[in-house]
């Protein structure tokens, strides 16, 4: 292929990644989210601690911000990716049975290393496990990605929160409880979602069926790691036809810069990675090839 084949290629591909097409979209994706920090960058900053999501949006402004959220003890809700306080901090402990005073008395930046444990430069500096609420005041224009880890109640404690300060505009939801995505959806319908395992279940099937030109999107966003595509033969022809209905394809987590040049390249709407800085590097030759 040539040079200008390729750049013709990429041309048209990046083109797909423009979410400003049609005035009924949801106001989230007014705004590009090709460039996804998981965890907010876990392998440059802190995972889901306020310092993190404050450098990487500075390093990166627009970034699509991931998270997950968890309910404490007292009800409070804390982004946080395990299940306990353990591997990220210096205590120990199911967040569940922590109240939020004891959750933020922690080191969240205790066990972060970018050398391999020689070294753990943000022990003692204050860092703590960030709340909802902190992220989206701290970060006013920042779309996040939040991940509901929890039943119900966490969909009600966080759509409050949302409300709050604001913020319905610029967060997607996720979650793997079918329940409580069905209660954010009843809660706050016009927000931006992702599929769950059922009704993703369903996008597959129909996706297959002949029936596919009478589908309609039961959600905004497939989000899926690389191992689900392969394992459920995913072909790009099936990502295009999906894409052409209005839903968003996001991969993750993808932290391998040939990979990141390929997704880029087939034309996926999002990616999120550990490392942000490379897939931002990525994303930028890509946009040079096609000038």
């Amino acid at each position: 292929m040539t040079r200008f084949a390729v750049r013709c290629v990429l041309f048209i591909c990046l083109s797909l990644l423009s979410f400003a097409e049609s005035p009924a979209q949801k106001p989230f994706f007014t705004k590009q989210i090709l460039l996804g920090a998981h965890r907010g960058g876990a392998d440059e900053w802190p995972e889901n601690t306020l310092y993190g999501f404050q450098e990487c949006a500075k390093a990166h402004p627009g970034i699509l911000l991931e998270t997950d959220a968890r309910l404490t003890a007292d009800g409070a809700v804390v982004l946080l990716h395990d299940k306990t306080v353990d591997r990220t901090t210096n205590g120990a402990g199911e967040v569940s049975k922590l109240t939020l005073e004891q959750v933020k008395a922690l080191d969240a930046g205790y066990k972060f290393t970018t050398d391999n444990g020689a070294t753990f430069a943000q022990r003692g500096k204050g860092l703590t496990i960030a709340t909802l609420k902190e992220v989206l005041e701290a970060l006013p224009e920042a779309h996040m990605l939040v991940e509901l880890k929890g039943e119900p109640a966490l969909a009600d404690a966080a759509i409050k929160i949302i409300r709050d300060v604001k913020a319905e505009g610029r967060v997607l939801f996720a979650s793997f409880v079918p329940p409580t995505m069905d209660r954010a959806r009843q809660l706050a319908p016009d927000m931006a979602y992702c599929f769950d395992m059922k009704n993703g279940t369903a996008l597959l099937m129909a996706v297959r069926s002949p029936k596919w030109a009478g589908y309609t999107p039961q959600a905004d966003v497939l989000s899926i790691d690389d191992g689900m595509i392969a394992r459920y033969n995913l072909t790009p022809d099936e990502i295009k036809k999906m894409q052409t209905k209005g839903i968003r394809f996001q991969v993750h987590t993808i932290n391998d810069p040939a990979q990141m040049k390929g997704f880029v390249a087939q034309g996926v709407d999002s990616i999120l990675t550990d490392r942000p800085t490379a897939l931002a590097n990525v994303i930028a030759e890509a946009k040079t090839l096609t000038k």
